[in-house]
């Protein structure tokens, strides 16, 4: 399988700050570079990431990347769609969801349920602020023939490294959690929730470690 590209950098907005590893955004001390995960899916994840996501080290959509073989990271851009991710969406070998929230009344008509399908499945996740997402939305009329999919979770998030008005809106690595579970790959589901509580420990100790270095 052709090695991915990791899209995530944190040279431009970190590069002042001491003991700070550049590709996975942690303090040296908490280093997750040398965790290797990968997870082989039934079904496909692609990653639509607003450009801002990409110097976020609390970002958890790379967290998928990296433990799943099949995802697909596509930067978006107002103006120039990525063409790659425009070929695929025509493309009949594949039965895409667009997973949202689904609060609004116009995407709650295109609400389905998931369906196992010949089809490979493939689960298009917005990854951004809750702001960003709507916009991505609004501004990328590709997406609006897409069957919306929405995660009705059981529990509130866990993720609190930043603020959500909404208990039940889950993060990145949680959505993909979640999919993963309905789609009944429990073994994987385990792995990337593990995967997903090691970063959230690390990230932890390493806000706590810049902010008494500071």
């Amino acid at each position: 399988m052709k090695m991915k590209e990791n899209m995530w950098d944190f040279n431009d907005k970190w590069s002042k700050v001491r003991d700070i590893c550049m590709t996975c955004g942690m303090v040296l001390s908490q280093c997750m570079c040398h965790v290797e995960i990968k997870l082989e899916t039934q079904s496909e994840f692609w990653l639509l990431v607003h450009a801002n996501e990409f110097e976020r080290t609390s970002n958890t959509g790379r967290l998928i990347q990296s433990a799943l073989e099949s995802t697909r990271v596509f930067k978006w851009d107002r103006v120039c769609p990525p063409k790659e991710l425009l070929d695929l969406l025509v493309n009949d070998d594949y039965q895409i969801y667009l997973v949202m929230a689904g609060d609004k009344e116009e995407e709650k008509k295109r609400q389905v349920s998931y369906q196992p399908s010949h089809k490979k499945t493939v689960f298009l996740i917005l990854d951004g602020t809750w702001k960003e997402v709507r916009k991505i939305l609004r501004k990328s009329s590709y997406l609006n023939k897409l069957d919306i999919l929405s995660i009705q979770p059981d529990a509130k998030t866990a993720y609190d490294l930043r603020r959500s008005s909404e208990d039940h809106h889950l993060c990145t690595v949680e959505t993909a959690i979640a999919l993963l579970d309905l789609t009944q790959d429990h073994t994987s589901a385990r792995g990337l929730e593990a995967y997903y509580h090691t970063f959230l420990k690390a990230f932890e100790i390493s806000k706590a470690t810049r902010r008494k270095d500071t």
